[in-house]
């Protein structure tokens, strides 16, 4: 009678399923012409290298909120969002290229006049994520301050030749 084989253990397998347990507490916020953000349990952190790791060489399926930033004449601050699940599993690297498209859909539905820039907030996670959690996260990192609207460049534009 033949033995049987014991399964050989597979440390990238191993490492990859507790990858998708721990990972749940992390979310990702990428601000356009500003920079990518990483938070663990709602705190930013900066990545040590196994979370970066862990974050970049394991796919997921991801939630996504894609948006963009916007400021009205009242100068009161918004985002015209959308949030869904990936239907596929990617890397974190692959999310830009996946959004692209998505994004630039966004960006013209959205008021001319109050664009300021694009975002996209991912986690491995189902999140239920309010919009005033993602304006603070935002505007902890400055991003509508660092932007003009359109009206902004225009009423700048005058104010400049008047004084001229």
């Amino acid at each position: 009678m033949k033995k049987k084989r014991n399964k050989k253990y597979n440390p990238t397998l191993k490492y990859q399923q507790i990858s998708r347990i721990v990972a749940k507490d992390y979310m990702i916020l990428d601000i356009t012409a500003i920079d990518v953000f990483v938070y663990y349990k709602g705190s930013e952190i900066k990545p040590k290298s196994f979370e970066a790791r862990m974050l970049n060489e394991v796919r997921y399926k991801w939630q996504i909120m894609a948006g963009v930033i916007c400021r009205d004449q009242l100068k009161r601050e918004y985002l015209k969002t959308d949030t869904f699940i990936t239907a596929n599993e990617y890397f974190t690297s692959e999310l830009s290229d996946y959004l692209a498209e998505f994004q630039v859909n966004l960006w013209e539905t959205a008021n001319p006049l109050h664009r300021l820039t694009q975002f996209w907030l991912a986690t491995p996670n189902t999140v239920e994520l309010s919009e005033q959690q993602v304006i603070n996260m935002i505007n902890s990192k400055n991003g509508f301050n660092q932007f003009m609207t359109e009206y902004e460049y225009e009423y700048e534009y005058e104010y400049k030749k008047q004084i001229k």
